[in-house]
């Protein structure tokens, strides 16, 4: 794959960004995290977690990033192998984006996890400076068009890797279900350890995330598969857009779908209006359209999944209503004296409180407990067991360890065994609703929102997520909450409307599903604004040259670039930056980027300035 005319500096970067794009993706280790300071106490309640997906990814990414600094470093002051147009819009930009970002996480009072990221996601400061510095050396490495097409191959690799893991998935061999697998790859903490979806989630976190991934290859070597000339990455092309296709389906993501779609219509969309002078293009597009349409009746016609989400879309929309099924049976809470009332749709239950002699009441009648026995926690106190409305009820009375608070519990078990807890004690004589840690909440404060009224559970309750996130970005609008740092800025007091919408009132909400939330609150709204510009920049500078140029190999290459930004960024408006995803886009826009540097009309020679 690697020409030989590439020099040893070029060769050694190109393994180097297999790594990042082709290797980080498929990383998995099973590890026992400590909870930071910042984290325990605040947003969790145990001291450590298992993770598997992007602790080891995010290593990596470390890893590599230190790494390709310092050989480019080398490689600069060494005069060997490309250089670095410092000069370049995406250098301005990468510089421009990290001072914000680094502003914004000194000021963020949350030092360790913006700069290390939170648990679970770890994607702080020093990972997006690796995103930065992958974007950059990915558009030096691709600014030569044999270097371009080896990029390409590498791109390919990504995608084939992934996909093959995701169709095993799609077609019921889970890997991850095989204990030799899990010991192998997974490590020794992995014992025991059960990770399912229902939907093909590769080795990407989960299936939205996977979803993100095969839509963005899968518009690339779509649109690579069908405009390019006669060749054998043209053909190998097809054949891994066919793959990535049906793991986009098996994923189950509208966000996955909606950036496949979004990506090569876009392309289409371009080619027929700009390019129909070009009749290669124009006649292309009009028969990927055709299959386009031809595809999504069929898909909408196998997929119940997929029909049932999008019903559930356009419901909402036309009418301002979600399935029935979706709402939770929890409907309000109130305090009233002494009393701690829970609306129910099956009734009204109450915690009538007077310390160990608590009673529970459903609609005003004084329920008799099945059960009762001392406490198996930290935690010193009696436990009781009531059946009702076919759920299991334990109340909890105990002295909270470390607090002058005692408390009474209410937990509903439902036949699946999901927990919903209602935490009540008393404070200053007066009865109150705690958070999980024993911090009084006020249940009647109102939370600053901004549209989607009545279908906040549009989108798997992505609509109360956004509906809060909002105002969040004028909140932060120069400086941000600071990076990873989405999920201390958000309003996790909300408990009335997360108990309605979510069906429990201490879920912590630690991320917008949203991309572009997700950069304008933690690195500030001005920060969001140059991002947008600097992807809207790329887009239209790789028409204009696919436009003016006419080499059909090169702008094959720059459409299918831009197809896969377009799908990720459409994608990026239901889910978030992941590490699982992130170092392939940012490598990809970088090769975007790299290029529109080759000279398309002369000789394809590296262009000196941008």
């Amino acid at each position: 794959m690697i020409d030989k005319k590439l020099n040893s500096s070029d060769k050694i970067m190109t393994f180097l960004l297999f790594v990042v794009i082709a290797v980080i993706p498929l990383v998995c280790k099973a590890n026992i995290i400590t909870v930071s300071p910042e984290e325990y106490g605040v947003i969790r309640s145990s001291q450590s977690v298992s993770d598997f997906f992007s602790y080891s990814k995010s290593v990596m990414i470390l890893i590599m990033g230190v790494v390709i600094s310092l050989f480019m470093a080398f490689q600069i002051l060494g005069e060997d192998g490309f250089g670095i147009n410092f000069k370049s819009k995406p250098v301005f930009f990468a510089l421009i984006y990290l001072i914000f970002a680094l502003i914004s996480s000194l000021f963020s009072g949350h030092l360790r996890t913006s700069f290390f990221g939170i648990t679970e996601r770890f994607e702080g400061f020093f990972v997006w400076a690796c995103y930065m510095v992958f974007m950059i050396v990915a558009m030096a490495y691709s600014s030569d068009f044999k270097r371009l097409k080896i990029m390409m191959y590498i791109f390919f690799l990504s995608g084939l890797f992934v996909g093959l893991f995701g169709f095993l998935q799609f077609v019921g061999v889970n890997p991850f279900e095989n204990e030799l697998y899990k010991k192998l790859v997974l490590g020794g903490n992995s014992s025991g350890i059960k990770i399912k979806f229902d939907s093909v989630f590769a080795t990407l976190y989960n299936p939205n995330c996977a979803g993100m991934f095969f839509g963005m290859l899968g518009s690339m070597f779509a649109i690579l598969g069908v405009y390019l000339p006669k060749s054998k990455l043209k053909f190998a092309s097809i054949l891994l857009a066919i793959l990535l296709i049906i793991c986009t389906i098996g994923a189950n993501s509208v966000g996955g779908l909606l950036g496949l779609f979004a990506g090569v219509g876009f392309i289409i969309l371009i080619s027929l209006v700009c390019l129909f002078k070009k009749k290669r293009y124009f006649y292309t597009s009009l028969v990927i359209l055709v299959l386009s349409l031809v595809s999504t009746i069929a898909l909408f016609a196998t997929n119940a999944t997929i029909v049932q989400k999008f019903n559930i879309i356009v419901n909402a929309l036309s009418s301002g209503e979600e399935m029935t099924s979706s709402a939770s049976f929890y409907e309000d809470i109130e305090i009233n004296g002494m009393r701690g009332d829970i609306f129910t749709k099956a009734g009204v239950y109450s915690i009538d409180y007077n310390r160990e002699n608590t009673q529970l009441l459903f609609n005003g009648e004084v329920l008799v407990p099945e059960s009762q026995e001392k406490m198996e926690s930290n935690e010193t106190g009696t436990k009781y067991v009531f059946n009702s409305s076919g759920l299991t009820w334990n109340l909890y009375l105990y002295q909270m360890r470390g607090k002058d608070v005692y408390v009474a519990t209410l937990t509903g078990v439902d036949s699946t065994g999901y927990e919903t807890s209602f935490i009540f004690g008393e404070v200053d004589g007066k009865l109150t609703f705690l958070d999980k840690f024993g911090y009084p909440l006020d249940i009647n404060k109102e939370t600053k929102s901004f549209g989607f009224e009545g279908i906040e559970r549009l989108g798997s309750n992505r609509g109360y997520i956004w509906s809060r996130s909002i105002p969040l970005l004028f909140k932060n609008i120069i400086i941000g909450a600071g990076v990873d740092n989405f999920v201390f800025e958000f309003p996790q007091d909300d408990a009335k409307d997360k108990l309605v919408i979510l069906g429990n009132p201490y879920v912590i909400v630690d991320k917008p599903h949203n991309f572009f939330l997700q950069v304008g609150i933690n690195t500030g709204l001005l920060s969001l604004v140059l991002m947008v510009a600097f992807f809207g920049y790329y887009i239209i500078q790789t028409i204009k040259l696919v436009v003016k140029e006419n080499n059909n190999f090169l702008n094959s290459i720059r459409l299918a670039i831009v197809a896969g930004v377009i799908a990720y960024l459409a994608c990026g408006m239901t889910t978030d930056s992941v590490v699982s995803v992130s170092p392939v886009f940012w490598a990809l826009i970088g090769a975007g980027f790299g290029a529109n540097f080759v000279k398309g009309d002369k000789g394809l020679e590296k262009a000196n300035e941008n």
